[in-house]
C-alpha cells in the first residue's frame, strides 16, 4: 500500500548562478528537461533552508538585542539610585557641618558650648594646649567629618563611573548587534526574494512535471516514486499542488473493484444519510448537516444516523473500530488512508458505497478543502485498510 511521506526542506549544494541571475534582473531561461527541473528544486530547497537559517539567527540576534536593552535600562536604575544616593549623603553632610559651624561661633561667642568646652574657655584663651583641645575636640571633629565625606563622595563616584562605563559598553554592543539585526533582516528579506521568484516562475511547470512522474510511477506500480512526485508537488505548491497530484495519479489509475452492493441494514442506513450530504461543502472540522463536513465529521454523523456512536477522528475512528479485510467490503464500511497531508498519521477517510456511477468500486467522501460531499472512484494511493463500526 502506498505511504505518502512530506519530505523537509534539505540541505543541498547552492546553485549560485541562478540566484545570481535573478538579482541581477537577467532573463531565466525556460525549463524542459527532467535534469532540469530536479536543479531547480534543488535551488529551491537550498533557498528554503538558507531563508530558514537567516531566520534562526534573526530570532537569536533579536533576543541578544532584547537582552541587551534589559541590561541597559537596569544599568540606568542604577545610575539614578547612585546619584540619588549622593544628593541625599552631600545633603545630610552639609546640614551637619552648618550645625557644627553654629555650635563653635555659639561656644566661642557666647559661652554656650557644654560643660567641656565652656570650662577650656575658662581658661587663658591664649593658651596654646586649650587651643589644641578645643581645636580636636570640634574642629578636630569637622575636619573628620569632611573627609568622611571626600570618601564617601568618592566611593560614590567611583561606582557611578563604574555603572557609565559599563552602559556605555552595553550601548556599544547593542548598537552592534542591532546593525547584526538589520543586516540579517536584509539577507533574510533578499533570500526570500528570490525564493518566491523562483517559485513563482516554474511552480506550475515543477508541478505538471511531479503530475507526469506520479502517473507514471502509479502506472508502473511504483510506490516510492508516487510518494516522492507528491512530496515535491507539495514542497512548492503546498497541500494544493499535492492533491493536484494525488486526483491525477487517483483518475490515471483504473478502479478496484473490492466488495458488494450488498450489505448489513445499518450499514445501508448509514451510506444513505451521507448521500444526503452530497454537495454540502468541505470544511475542517466541519460536522454540520447541510453546512459543511470534513471527511471524519460526515462519516461520524452518518453512522450516528445509523444508530452508532464512533471517535470524532480518522486516527482514533481507525483505532477503534473492527479492521475488515478489504475482500469484504460491505456498503456503509469505511475506507482509512495514511499520511496524505503529511502528518504520518491515519489522516483520511471514506465510505463505501458499493453501487454507482463506478458500479462496485464507488465511495462517498468529504475530500479536501474546495470539493463537495460527493460520489467518487475508490482509489488506493495510501489506503491503510478498512474498518466497519
Amino acid at each position: 500500500m502506498i505511504r505518502v511521506r512530506r519530505r523537509g526542506t534539505t540541505q543541498s549544494t547552492p546553485l549560485l548562478a541562478l540566484a545570481a541571475a535573478l538579482v541581477l534582473g537577467l532573463t531565466i531561461p525556460t525549463w524542459a528537461g527532467a535534469q532540469t527541473i530536479a536543479q531547480t528544486q534543488a535551488e529551491i530547497a537550498q533557498l528554503s533552508s538558507q531563508l530558514s537559517q537567516q531566520e534562526k539567527t534573526s530570532e537569536i540576534t533579536a533576543n541578544e538585542y532584547d537582552a541587551d536593552q534589559s541590561e541597559l535600562a537596569t544599568l540606568d536604575s542604577n545610575i539614578v539610585h547612585l546619584q540619588a544616593k549622593e544628593v541625599t549623603k552631600r545633603a545630610a553632610i552639609t546640614v551637619t557641618s552648618k550645625k557644627m559651624v553654629t555650635a563653635i561661633v555659639r561656644a566661642y561667642v557666647y559661652g554656650a558650648a557644654d560643660a567641656q568646652i565652656l570650662s577650656l574657655f575658662n581658661q587663658n584663651i591664649t593658651n596654646s594646649d586649650a587651643r589644641t583641645v578645643y581645636e580636636d575636640q570640634v574642629i578636630g571633629n569637622l575636619t573628620q567629618l569632611k573627609d568622611a565625606y571626600v570618601k564617601q563622595k568618592h566611593s560614590l563616584d567611583s561606582t557611578i563611573a563604574d555603572v557609565a562605563a559599563q552602559r556605555t559598553r552595553a550601548e556599544h554592543q547593542s548598537v552592534v548587534i542591532k546593525a547584526l539585526l538589520a543586516q540579517n533582516v536584509e539577507n533574510e528579506n533578499a533570500t526570500r526574494a528570490t525564493l518566491e521568484v523562483v517559485t513563482k516562475k516554474l511552480k506550475t511547470e515543477i508541478i505538471a512535471y511531479e503530475i507526469r512522474v506520479g502517473v507514471a510511477a502509479a502506472r508502473a506500480k511504483n510506490t516510492a516514486g508516487e510518494e516522492a512526485a507528491v512530496a515535491a508537488a507539495s514542497a512548492v505548491g503546498g497541500q494544493v499542488a499535492a492533491n493536484e497530484v494525488i486526483d491525477a495519479i487517483q483518475a490515471a489509475l483504473p478502479p478496484v473493484i473490492y466488495g458488494t452492493p450488498a450489505g448489513s441494514a445499518q450499514g445501508i442506513a448509514a451510506l444513505n444519510a451521507a448521500k444526503t450530504q452530497i454537495g454540502v461543502p468541505y470544511v475542517w472540522g466541519g460536522e454540520t448537516p447541510g453546512a459543511g463536513f470534513d471527511c471524519s465529521g460526515l462519516v461520524q454523523w452518518a453512522w450516528a444516523k445509523a444508530g452508532f456512536t464512533i471517535p470524532r477522528t480518522t486516527e482514533t475512528q481507525w483505532a477503534d473500530l473492527r479492521h475488515i479485510p478489504l475482500t469484504h467490503l460491505q456498503p456503509g464500511d469505511l475506507l482509512f488512508y495514511y499520511n496524505l497531508d503529511g502528518d504520518h498519521q491515519v489522516d483520511h477517510v471514506v465510505m463505501y458505497a458499493g453501487s454507482g456511477p463506478w458500479g462496485t468500486s464507488t465511495i462517498i467522501a468529504a475530500a479536501h478543502t474546495g470539493t463537495n460531499v460527493s460520489l467518487a472512484p475508490i482509489f488506493t494511493f495510501g489506503l491503510e485498510g478498512a474498518a466497519r463500526p
